[in-house]
């Protein structure tokens, strides 16, 4: 497929992306002294910036590429759930299914950086299932929204979307039984609420765990990745390798290495949320699986050459595409 049409084809897409949506906030500046208190840096604050995380970075990748997004999620009724609308807005993302829960904060990532050295991440969240109410309001939209898209992302960071007891079960049932496919980006070991989905994306890491729980090899991908397939009831799985590149599985098919693509690496937070994105951009927009893992690891390279929390563009992708 020539890269016009495919742009053509998945400008007529929309995703839903449902999951733990968050806030990366930036803290710019110097360290030139150690602090005489205490042998730490001393840093100078320069500039304060920010940018959507969590789920909300895997809406702004589809948007990024090209698809509608509707996003999904939870924030609190607070100062920074006040600038994550914003940003939501200013990227153009669909913001129906997002609900504000009073009991807990809008997470947010605050990362201090010097002169693009990385120096310490502060966390604020509170990590729970919101109360019944919540949920009900959330299914509610979510039922609304599930027949406006082609395809449904879960963007799992356990922080409280997917802690509603059968509620991933639920929301799988429901996009399956539309005939939508449904990628998640998994979290922790219990990948039974996951059961159904089209493909599931682990790291090296999170592969590694769930493989040792269920009694196989990490080392064999091929036949751990064949196990979990079959018990967990997978079209097929995608394993993002980091600086090793992304590994396809597919029962009837066959598994591919597909080796890093990146040039530079700078930062690899969020090149997960890139390449769920963008595999699930190109295999709903038609193109053949291997392709598909082809284009979306590119995407991963792309974005780890960049400081911050930034999605893929599709004039980054295709420029990439023409020098390769």
């Amino acid at each position: 497929m020539e890269p016009s049409e495919l742009r053509n084809k998945i400008s007529e897409l929309s995703v839903l992306v449902v999951g733990d949506v968050m806030l990366d906030q930036y803290f710019w500046g110097d360290v030139n002294r150690i602090s005489p208190e205490a042998p730490v840096p001393v840093f100078q604050l320069r500039e304060i910036s920010h940018a959507l995380g969590g789920a909300a970075n895997v809406a702004a990748n589809l948007k990024g590429l090209g698809c509608a997004t509707e996003l999904c999620g939870f924030i609190g009724e607070d100062r920074e759930g006040e600038i994550f609308l914003e940003l939501a807005r200013r990227n153009g993302l669909g913001i129906s299914g997002l609900t504000r829960d009073p009991s807990r904060p809008t997470t947010v990532k605050t990362r201090v950086i010097a002169r693009s050295q990385h120096l310490l991440r502060i966390d604020t969240e509170k990590i729970k299932a919101p109360d019944a109410e919540i949920k009900e309001t959330l299914k509610a939209r979510l039922e609304g929204l599930l027949d406006q898209v082609q395809a449904i992302i879960l963007s799992d960071y356990a922080k409280g979307v997917f802690l509603f007891e059968g509620f991933c079960v639920w929301l799988i049932e429901e996009a399956r039984r539309r005939k939508k496919p449904v990628f998640v980006d998994p979290k922790g070991l219990n990948w039974h609420k996951y059961y159904g989905a089209t493909c599931i994306t682990p790291n090296h890491k999170e592969f590694a765990e769930i493989a040792r729980q269920e009694g196989l090899s990490p080392e064999d991908l091929s036949g751990s990745c064949e196990r979990l397939v079959e018990k967990y009831g997978l079209n097929f799985m995608v394993v993002t390798l980091g600086a090793e590149g992304m590994y396809l599985y597919h029962p009837e098919e066959g598994a591919w290495h597909f080796p890093a693509r990146a040039r530079e690496v700078y930062d690899v937070s969020g090149a997960g949320d890139t390449a769920i994105a963008a595999l699930t951009a190109f295999y709903t927009a038609g193109l053949p699986l291997k392709e598909a893992v082809s284009y979306a690891n590119l995407c991963a390279g792309i974005v780890v050459g960049k400081m911050g929390t930034k999605p893929i563009l599709w004039e980054e992708f295709e420029r990439a595409l023409r020098e390769e």
